[in-house]
């Protein structure tokens, strides 16, 4: 996804520490404050998580008195499937987090569902990355506020990868003595097909690079070519078959391979920066460490970045003020801070780093990606820029690919149809 305040200013809470915050938060919910706002998030990876998303607001309800924050939670899964209908529904959302994409977002946007954000930006002064911002502008207005940058990488387990590989020649000879080993090369599992999108976006960033990418997105670049023929057969045929994944890889749920890596019983995990929190607090019995995927047939090394979720406010929000509000407080320097030191996020707008306390794993990633994650050594996580059609084309198609029912020439030709029919409906922006 995707995928952003010290500890310090976590204790201003006083002495009642991490549960007492959220016993405030909880008591907001019995409607003693002036006012509500309704918010509907995914549910973090773990408990940890989840208590430190209820103090972010405690803290904001302490410095808001007058405003209770109902948070309301369910699984990303469940929460693409019903935001429609809840956005039309009675209980629809004052402000909630969602994809920041044109298939995503922008599918929300066209629909009339959301609130218009271009007068909140410039009366609070929200410093987001322009880049960033422009992937929450649809049809020339703002409705969304990124709230995260995310890198795909492949993380390793130290103790059984001996160096980074920065080939995929290299990558081969690792992953083949790890199956001789009865160790999982890579934990990949694509049961919800959305991963294999990742995937993609991690072969074709190498073999296309950010230019031959931009050349699809912003020009009249094609996908039915044989750079993209290469990648797509690469992770969705060639590794199938060597055996460098799970068995019945297409059954394999993301939290199944996840689990995979975290037990030992696989090397390596294909997956974003997101996951950051959970391996610090999962995995014990070893060093992980990560790299970028190396080199296809002597291509430049392009990590695919992206936006993970985003805030947008409901166009018919009970307290659309209120939603703005509790936005302003997320945009906030000290807030931003907090949000990096207990969340292990990269916002999507300038932060002073100075002195957070981070584990060494996400200050590893924060130093690669630099101070500007829209450096040309970078790509695209490709499925939150492309519109619906072609995102549903590419996660079903991925998978008849990996079971062996379409080759990879005909999913590169449908990956063009689809982009051609979003073309002439007008849904792919042309401007950077």
């Amino acid at each position: 996804m995707p995928r952003a305040v010290s500890r310090k200013d976590f204790l201003r809470l006083g002495g009642i520490g991490l549960a007492g915050a959220v016993l405030l938060g909880t008591a907001g919910c019995g409607g003693n404050r002036g006012e509500v706002v309704d918010f509907l998030a995914a549910t973090r990876e773990t408990t940890i998580l989840e208590r430190a998303a209820e103090e972010l607001i405690a803290r904001f309800e302490e410095q808001h008195p007058d405003i209770d924050v109902q948070r309301e939670t369910m699984s990303t899964e469940d929460l693409r499937t019903v935001i429609e209908a809840r956005l039309r529904s009675a209980q629809r959302p004052d402000v909630f987090t969602y994809d920041t994409g044109p298939g995503f977002g922008g599918v929300l946007a066209d629909a009339g569902l959301l609130y218009p954000l271009e007068e909140a930006y410039e009366r609070n002064g929200w410093d987001i990355y322009e880049w960033a911002k422009q992937r929450a502008t649809y049809n020339g207005t703002v409705f969304g506020v990124p709230d995260q940058v995310e890198e795909i990488i492949i993380y390793y387990n130290r103790d059984l990868v001996p160096q980074e590989p920065k080939t995929v020649e290299e990558l081969r000879e690792i992953a083949d003595e790890l199956k001789a080993r009865r160790i999982i090369p890579l934990a990949f599992g694509d049961q919800e097909q959305w991963p294999a999108g990742h995937m993609f976006s991690i072969g074709v960033s190498n073999t296309l690079g950010r230019e031959g990418l931009d050349g699809i997105f912003y020009g009249d670049g094609r996908w039915d070519i044989p750079e993209v023929v290469e990648s797509i057969d690469l992770m969705f045929r060639d590794f199938v078959e060597s055996g460098y994944y799970p068995e019945d890889v297409s059954d394999i749920t993301y939290d199944d391979a996840n689990t995979l890596f975290y037990s030992g019983k696989a090397a390596m995990l294909p997956t974003g920066t997101w996951l950051v929190p959970e391996i610090v607090q999962t995995v014990e019995d070893f060093a992980v460490g990560f790299f970028p995927f190396p080199s296809i047939d002597g291509s430049d090394i392009s990590p695919p970045i992206g936006l993970g979720s985003g805030l947008f406010v409901a166009a018919d929000a009970s307290n659309p003020e209120g939603a703005i509000k509790f936005i302003d407080y997320l945009q906030q320097d000290d807030t931003a801070r907090l949000i990096i030191e207990k969340l292990n996020t990269i916002p999507a707008h300038p932060v002073d780093l100075e002195g957070l306390a981070v584990p060494e794993l996400f200050r590893a990633i924060i130093d690669d990606l630099g101070e500007s994650p829209q450096a040309e050594s970078f790509a695209y996580n490709i499925d939150v820029l492309a519109p619906q059609n072609f995102n549903e084309v590419m996660f079903s198609g991925f998978q008849e690919v990996i079971n062996g029912t379409r080759s990879p020439a005909e999913q590169a030709a449908a990956l063009q149809e689809a982009w051609t029919e979003a073309k002439g409906a007008g849904n792919i922006s042309t401007q950077e």
